[in-house]
């Protein structure tokens, strides 16, 4: 089974920020201020448990992606660039996921599935946003030199749900329907098998 979500996609050719919408409780916001405290120059990193974990955190990844464009954008109009962002995957063979902007392949990262190989990774890679799938939790024994440095090291750190909708939740970030219809129309498709 090919484990990739299809060619890298240059999401800046695809999506803007006001294709996002933000909702904090009862408001709707688009562009660069939806996800609080996320800069361009933030490093993501993405935990999942399951292999397809992050396609619940994809809204916020894109997100995230879509302002990174965007300030590329603003500063010039030909760029070659993409963003820091990574995930930690235990399940033995990571999923690639190009198609949110997560490449090259090397920052779908493999650790053993213990916190402390998947902090190690994080610590490695100086992640300051961090994603960790919502389920349940405990205090895992971990090394001090990887608890102060995770702790010293990230700013945010958000639950998302893997089927991406959170029960009790701060916001939410939605893309409306003809974005996703037109990528996946114009893209996914044609990755299909030819007998399907």
């Amino acid at each position: 089974m090919n484990r990739s979500l299809c060619q890298p996609m240059h999401t800046a050719e695809v999506l803007s920020a006001t294709d996002l919408q933000y909702r904090p409780t009862d408001r709707t916001r688009t562009g660069t201020d939806s996800i609080p405290d996320v800069t361009v120059l933030d490093r993501l990193g993405v935990v999942t448990r399951d292999p397809f974990d992050a396609i619940g955190a994809a809204t916020f990844v894109l997100s995230c992606v879509t302002d990174f464009y965007d300030a590329y954008r603003a500063a010039a109009d030909d760029f070659y660039a993409y963003p820091d962002y990574f995930t930690f995957q235990s399940d033995g063979r990571p999923v690639d996921y190009r198609w949110f902007d997560i490449w090259p392949d090397h920052k779908n990262v493999e650790t053993d599935p213990d916190a402390e190989s998947v902090l190690r990774a994080v610590n490695d890679r100086a992640i300051d946003v961090l994603l960790v799938p919502d389920g349940p939790t405990n205090d895992p024994d971990l090394e001090a030199v990887t608890r102060e440095a995770f702790e010293r090291r990230i700013d945010e750190c958000y639950l998302y749900a893997p089927d991406g909708r959170l029960d009790e939740s701060s916001f939410s970030i939605s893309l409306p329907r003809d974005p996703v219809r037109k990528w996946v129309a114009e893209d996914a498709l044609r990755y299909l098998p030819h007998d399907a």
